[in-house]
């Protein structure tokens, strides 16, 4: 029975032969199915013609005289055996006089029996069939394929690597010469043309016989991917290589860069599932070895490029490298690949030692955060790592900085603005110990900690260390440097509600500066004047500061002025007490007295009089407070004043201001240009400015000069060059004429307004 069974089993066919004859396994179950003791003649009908009558299958075989041959065969296997038997009952005897058997080692004759199977096994899976049939049809885009999203992290069996590898380089070569051979075989064909196209054609034809083959069939045209790639590299014609630049780029964004993911190389595929994968379907497991071979090479040209596009930035003259940076910046905002090398070639070029190569990088950066907010970390830690190189340019930073203070940040960022506050303080540290306060470096952080630190969490104390530097710097930087420095000490201040008489005294200093007129940004400077006063708590402070804005709006030009005013009356609605010093006296506790000086007074002796003076000074009082402070919160009332109002006076807070009028009003109502004077006389009438506008833009000579420009001609009066009589010919005018008409109308008239 068991020898029968053996027989059964050895005669039967198994899966994994009928899948390496090229079977599937549906196949194997429908002939798994069928019974071979059944007979079945044309479907089980017999009479047919096929059919055999009963013994003569029997007579044809005795006819052959078969049968005196085979008797002499069976005569030597028996032979044989009785032999084999004899030998092996001898070789018992000789070694087994103990009666005891030893184990037959039937495991190693198994273990060798399974690695001869696996060897042949592995020979027949790696062993390349020729294909009469493309596997991977043209047309349509390469990465949407089934087979392609197909990775694994792991690390795969190099042995196995290499042996697939091996494989798909044939399996590739074969459908690139199946592929040639179908195009040239085509009925209507144009590929013979595209070939002298692309062999012999102008370069604008070359380009385009290239792109409509790669677009067509991209897996068969990675000759030509080559071909664009080494025309960029080729510097002989910088036409040439710029027209493969842009041709080249066009493919890369709309038919070979996957839009989600990266390339993949060879080895990142799963090939210890690859037989799993395809499920013992020979053609599905050829076809992804075709796929990720194309991919591994595509991945290789485009890295290939990037190098390329790298030296290009380095071209001397600007047009290409703006060709270069665009490419590079057009990439990174579309496609994945490369990412990191593209973003590193636009921050490099920050540091270009052409202005205008380093602005367009800017810009470009720029328009790569707006586009990908989320990349705003990894564009910081780029450009910090620029920063910190050892042989960067000063050049180079400042662009740097001015790139970094241009980003919109939000308070979900609060470590990226921790970390950009970070930054500017170190660098703000490092220019004052290099004592350069007069470069644009220092306006340049001072503007990127302004923006930063509304949104950080970081502690107040890295600021605080930095306040005297601050108000020190004030004093010493131009005009728009020292507004930003005062944003700051402000931003801080609020924040913590201790704002000191110390920043009141320096702001207030500020309205006298000769920088107010040539402000680049005036708009900036009034807004702080306007946070700082609604932050005040102490009124006669407040009424100080809106004396002097208006005394120096006397002399400064028409926007600034009306912008001034109209800072004025948003004052005079936060805190009405202001409205007091629109009357023309002003309420006093302290009333000034004037008296004569007595007659005797003058005839004192000279040197009595100085006597007296050293020996005054001798005797002055010593009680007096050694230490002063910056805030007097026990003083809010003010000290013993002069009696009257003191413009020249360092702190605002003793200047007395409280004891006169906003006479200034009175003069701004007088004031040349009309807007400036309807602004002051409406707040002299007690009432609020109501403009929708920007005074600092509406009210510039460009605005106004615009409307010039800008406005419809005049229409003639009368109909004396109007057809009022049908079929009468006009009126014909003469030199004289237009001389006299012009004359009558004067430049100024009611039709101008």
């Amino acid at each position: 029975m068991d020898s029968d069974g053996m027989a059964d089993n050895e005669n039967e066919f198994t899966l994994e032969e009928v899948l390496r004859l090229g079977g599937t396994k549906q196949d194997y179950i429908m002939l798994a199915a069928l019974n071979e003791s059944e007979e079945l003649v044309d479907g089980g009908k017999k009479g047919t013609i096929d059919d055999l009558n009963q013994g003569e299958l029997e007579a044809f075989i005795n006819s052959l005289h078969v049968s005196k041959y085979s008797k002499k065969f069976l005569e030597e296997e028996e032979k044989e055996q009785e032999e084999k038997k004899v030998n092996k009952v001898s070789t018992q005897l000789k070694t087994g006089k103990d009666k005891v058997k030893k184990p037959i080692p039937s495991s190693n004759e198994n273990s060798a029996l399974l690695l001869g199977t696996k060897k042949a096994k592995e020979e027949e899976t790696f062993q390349f069939h020729v294909r009469q049939i493309l596997l991977i049809k043209p047309g349509g885009k390469w990465y949407d394929l089934e087979y392609t999203n197909e990775f694994s992290a792991e690390t795969q069996n190099q042995f196995l690597i290499s042996r697939y590898k091996a494989l798909a380089e044939k399996l590739y070569e074969q459908e690139i010469n199946l592929y040639k051979n179908n195009t040239n075989l085509r009925k209507g064909s144009s590929s013979a043309w595209m070939k002298t196209v692309v062999s012999s054609g102008t370069l604008a034809d070359r380009m385009a016989a290239m792109t409509l083959l790669i677009q067509d069939a991209p897996v068969h045209s990675l000759q030509f991917i080559e071909i664009l790639v080494n025309m960029i590299k080729k510097k002989g014609s910088r036409r040439q290589s710029l027209m493969a630049l842009d041709t080249f780029k066009e493919l890369l964004m709309s038919h070979l860069l996957p839009d989600n993911r990266k390339l993949h190389t060879f080895s990142q595929h799963p090939f210890d599932n690859l037989e799993k994968l395809s499920s013992g379907n020979r053609d599905s497991r050829d076809r992804r070895l075709i796929l990720w071979y194309f991919e591994h090479h595509l991945k290789h040209w485009v890295a290939e490029f990037v190098q390329v596009l790298e030296s290009l930035t380095h071209d001397p003259l600007i047009a290409t490298k703006g060709r270069a940076l665009s490419t590079a910046h057009e990439l990174l905002c579309n496609k994945v690949e490369q990412e990191k090398a593209f973003l590193v070639q636009l921050v490099n070029k920050l540091g270009d030692p052409q202005n205008k190569v380093a602005t367009k990088a800017s810009y470009l950066l720029e328009t790569l955060l707006h586009k990908h907010p989320n990349m705003k970390g990894v564009v910081c830690n780029e450009v910090e790592r620029l920063l910190y190189r050892s042989n960067i340019s000063p050049k180079a930073q400042y662009y740097a900085v001015c790139f970094l203070n241009q980003i919109v940040l939000s308070h979900e960022e609060s470590e990226l603005a921790n970390k950009l506050t970070t930054l500017y303080f170190c660098f703000f540290q490092s220019c004052i110990k290099k004592k350069d306060v007069g470069s644009k470096m220092l306006s340049a952080l001072l503007t990127g900690v302004n923006r930063a630190y509304p949104y950080a969490q970081t502690s107040s104390e890295k600021i605080k260390d930095q306040m005297d530097t601050l108000f020190k710097v004030l004093h010493i930087v131009n005009f728009n440097t020292s507004i930003q420095a005062l944003m700051l000490l402000f931003q801080v201040m609020d924040s913590n509600q201790t704002i000191s008489d110390r920043y009141y005294i320096a702001l207030y200093k500020k309205l006298l500066d000769p920088g107010v007129a040539l402000c680049a940004k005036p708009s900036m400077f009034l807004n702080l004047v306007y946070k700082s006063l609604k932050a005040d708590t102490v009124l006669r402070r407040v009424k100080a500061f809106v004396k002097r804005l208006l005394q120096v709006t006397c002399g400064q030009m028409p926007p600034f002025a009306c912008g001034a005013l109209y800072l004025v009356s948003e004052l005079l609605k936060i805190k009405p007490g202001l409205w007091v010093q629109l009357q023309d006296h002003v309420e006093s506790d302290d009333e000034e007295h004037f008296y004569d000086l007595e007659e005797e007074e003058n005839l004192v002796d000279a040197d009595k009089q100085i006597n007296n003076e050293d020996m005054g000074q001798s005797t002055k009082p010593h009680n007096q407070a050694s230490e002063a402070s910056w805030i007097h919160h026990q003083n809010l009332t003010g000290g013993k004043g002069t009696g009257s109002y003191d413009p020249l006076s360092r702190n605002p807070s003793y200047c007395e201001a409280d004891r006169t009028s906003f006479w200034e009003l009175k003069k701004l109502s007088e004031h040349f240009h009309p807007s400036v004077a309807l602004f002051a006389q409406r707040i002299l009438e007690g009432n609020y400015i109501e403009y929708s506008g920007d005074p600092l833009q509406d009210f510039t000579l460009m605005r106004f000069l615009d409307r010039f420009v800008y406005r419809n001609p005049k229409a003639h009066k009368g109909k004396e060059n109007t057809s009022s009589v049908v079929m009468q010919p006009k009126k014909k005018q003469s030199m004289n004429d237009v001389r006299n008409l012009a004359g009558k109308i004067p430049c100024n008239s009611k039709d101008d307004h």
